[in-house]
């Protein structure tokens, strides 16, 4: 297993210190000018670790002003909603929540999903064209929320799987929040995939980091490249490399197959079992435990069984919403 994993150093206080300054200095200095700007992008492009400190601090500071939005009336009459006061009131929340991460590494909460719903069926799969240039393909019995502005890249996903293609912009990063775990954009292809208690991030192309944030998740972080698989759990994560060819396969729902290779007949039902409303039962570990070579479509439920019958002489029982597979 070969990966890349980002541990937090003995310089990680120091360089949200320098994040936390540069956002304050970018939301509350009256006159930020373009040589302002060329600091903080000359900044941002020396290391990975300072776009994940930065673009994590500034999505502290959102939520804080989108709460101080949803306050009740009675408060904002009292004066919070003047402007002075409320910017006052913004800072103190800032610098906590930048002691807090110093200190802590505590867990981070991302504004909730706005925007648009996308969502696909039972076997569903579809293509969406973001305003900014980029592309997300969503999967069988997949649900996602977009909220793309001149400001603002975010997208959540609340079940199934999906294929992003990035228009990198590192003055807005993209990001995915999913289980607990946020991902963001380093100029990337990648498919994400929740299913229960787990997440699969599979960088296609360029890089991307995955971290916790969620406070029932355990702490942990990587940024991927080209080839690596993280799987993320509520207390772990692990990774590791694929080669080109395995990638490729992983891809193969887009074109409306699943290659299989060496599977086990336990693992091609449940994959087609994602995307018909016919269901594979495989009776018995001596079935379950066969294996196969093959490409089938997403929606082959009959070829399978065909394959099952010919190939290893098994029983095929159709019982309606279901299809039996035994000895």
């Amino acid at each position: 297993m070969s990966g890349t994993v980002e541990i937090r150093s003995v310089n990680a206080t120091e360089i949200e210190r320098q994040a936390a300054d540069w956002l304050q200095r970018r939301r509350y200095w009256k006159e930020w000018s373009d040589t302002d700007q060329a600091g903080l992008d000359a900044w941002l492009a020396e290391s990975v670790t300072h776009n994940v400190a930065y673009w994590r601090l500034e999505a502290v500071l959102e939520r804080a002003e989108r709460l101080s939005v949803l306050r009740p009336q009675n408060e904002r009459t009292r004066g919070i909603a003047s402007g002075r006061f409320l910017r006052a009131s913004l800072k103190a929340v800032f610098v906590l929540a930048v002691l807090a991460l110093c200190g802590t590494g505590a867990m981070l909460l991302l504004p909730g999903p706005r925007g648009q719903t996308y969502a696909t069926t039972l076997g569903g799969h579809t293509l969406i064209k973001l305003t900014d240039g980029s592309r997300i393909e969503l999967n069988t019995s997949t649900v996602v929320h977009a909220d793309i502005t001149t400001k603002r890249r975010y997208v959540s996903i609340d079940r199934g799987e999906a294929y992003f293609d990035i228009v990198h912009d590192p003055k807005r990063p993209f990001i995915v929040e999913v289980a607990g775990h946020r991902i963001t954009d380093l100029g990337t292809k990648f498919i994400v995939r929740k299913d229960a208690g787990r997440v699969e991030l599979t960088l296609v192309e360029g890089r991307a980091s995955i971290m916790s944030t969620d406070a029932s998740v355990q702490a942990h972080s990587a940024i991927l490249t080209r080839g690596e698989v993280a799987v993320a759990t509520t207390d772990s994560i692990s990774i590791e490399e694929k080669s080109s060819i395995a990638m490729q396969k992983e891809l193969s729902w887009r074109r409306g197959l699943l290659v299989f290779e060496n599977a086990r007949l336990t693992e091609v039902a449940a994959e087609l079992n994602r995307y018909n409303s016919k269901k594979l039962v495989i009776a018995g570990d001596a079935v379950g435990g066969l294996t196969i070579d093959a490409s089938v479509p997403t929606d082959g439920i009959l070829a399978f069984t065909r394959v099952a019958q010919d190939v290893f002489g098994l029983r095929v029982e159709d019982r309606g919403n279901e299809v039996v597979i035994s000895r």
